[in-house]
């Protein structure tokens, strides 16, 4: 059964956090749309795109608009004959002989035969639009991996912001109590002290949370493409997860994956190359067409001036002989291009098949610390609230009530990371399936 997780959202207000709230949906589409880097792989997938039609290839005719002139004022030494069984010869030696030249025209060319290099060319040219279009996919599926876990390691320090703001509260509240009761005669000075020693304590903790949040925020909100400035909270994430055998994953981990998508590209990018560079044996056959006027002015010549228009055919046929063990070269570099191409792919897929293992046995062990955790946070609750009582009626002192509280503190903070670190797994598990 294919990996499927669904989310349950829940909003989060603390106190003196901005009110504005940002789902971890809406993260991954804002970075799909506005990530720089994503927006610069798109322009270049366009641009591959643009390359992929018949006249890129060489598939059809070629028309071009011919027109030269020249000029000449050369010096000249020419002899000249009549057609006379005895002719006489004329010598011309003179400076400043001119001499005039235009042509203007239309030529139509094009390939009737080039053992189908055409062909592959074209192919070669949507292989690359392909290849880039792969690495868009790989980027998006690396940029919401990026964008998930940003999100996440923020919605931890959000809640651990909210445990430090809950101890925070009630470290004042008993503070004042202690400050009643010794009017009262009841609490001494020294208690007070290490009272506030924790609210110290609490207050730089939740300063520090708090910093590297905003920190986070900044990351976050660059790689969905906002202002840097921008705050906001994060909602809530329950998921449920449900893992299908790893023989499943690897079959999703063959058929999806982006990274391995693009190295099969790879492979059959390498394959037509060869194929071209295979074909470069074989003649070409083009063909030619013109219709143009020539004009033409001498100086010195018999033929003082000439003038034609008219039409012109022709076949061009060329085959290499030799040219020095280049084409040889070529193929030999095209067939290990090839070797090296499935070469990576296998590698790559050997990777991808040990990091799915490792998510899956992270994903076990996860959960299994984290259902521990949870019975831990009941009974830390609960040995923090008969403390809280005693220490109400006088039963205990405050360093009691405080290493309770710190151990409740400590289950909720594993018990948060946890939760990260097993949605983590699985969203990596899923990137490495194809699934984001």
């Amino acid at each position: 059964m294919k990996l499927i997780y669904t989310f349950f959202i829940a909003f989060i207000a603390l106190q003196g956090w901005c009110q504005n709230t940002l789902s971890l949906e809406e993260a991954i589409n804002q970075a799909i749309e506005q990530n720089p880097s994503i927006k610069i792989q798109r322009m270049e997938t366009q641009v591959a795109q643009n390359q992929v039609f018949k006249g890129n290839a060489g598939k059809l005719p070629s028309l071009d608009a011919i027109g030269n002139a020249t000029y000449n004022n050369n010096y000249a030494d020419v002899k000249l004959r009549t057609f006379q069984r005895d002719p006489e010869f004329i010598n011309v030696d003179e400076f400043g002989v001119e001499n005039w030249l235009a042509t203007i025209g239309v030529q139509a060319n094009y390939v009737i035969y080039d053992g189908g290099r055409s062909d592959y060319r074209l192919q070669l040219l949507q292989g690359l639009s392909d290849v880039e279009q792969a690495k868009q996919q790989v980027l998006i599926s690396e940029t919401t991996l990026a964008v998930t876990q940003l999100y996440l390691e923020i919605l931890k320090l959000q809640n651990q912001a909210a445990f430090l703001a809950e101890n925070i509260e009630n470290s004042k509240l008993r503070i004042q109590k202690m400050e009643d009761r010794k009017q009262f005669g009841q609490a001494n000075q020294l208690s007070i002290l290490q009272l506030q020693t924790a609210l110290n304590q609490d207050e730089a903790a939740l300063d520090n949370v708090r910093l590297v949040r905003s920190n986070l925020v900044k990351d976050l909100n660059f790689l969905i493409g906002v202002s840097l400035e921008q705050d906001f909270e994060v909602q809530e994430l329950r998921s449920e997860m449900n893992l299908s055998d790893i023989e499943s994953i690897y079959a999703a981990i063959s058929s999806n994956n982006p990274a391995l998508k693009l190295s099969k590209l790879g492979i059959a990018l390498a394959g037509t190359e060869l194929q071209l560079n295979q074909l470069e044996r074989q003649p070409s056959v083009a063909a030619f067409a013109g219709v143009g006027y020539n004009y033409q002015r001498n100086d010195v010549q018999q033929l003082a001036e000439i003038q034609t228009a008219g039409i012109m055919l022709g076949v061009n046929a060329r085959y290499n002989l030799f040219d020095g063990g280049v084409r040889k070269n070529k193929i030999q570099s095209a067939q290990m291009g090839v070797e090296i191409a499935n070469g990576k792919r296998q590698l790559l897929e050997e990777d991808l098949r040990k990091r799915a293992l490792k998510e899956y046995n992270s994903i076990e062990l996860l959960q299994a610390q984290l259902a521990r955790e949870k019975q831990n946070l009941q009974t830390s609750e609960a040995a923090y609230q008969k403390t809280e009582d005693l220490f109400a009626t006088g039963k205990t002192n405050n360093l009691a009530l405080r290493d309770a509280q710190l151990a409740r503190l400590n289950v909720l903070l594993r018990i948060e990371q946890l939760e990260v670190d097993t949605f983590m797994a699985f969203m990596q598990l899923q990137q490495l399936m194809g699934s984001l």
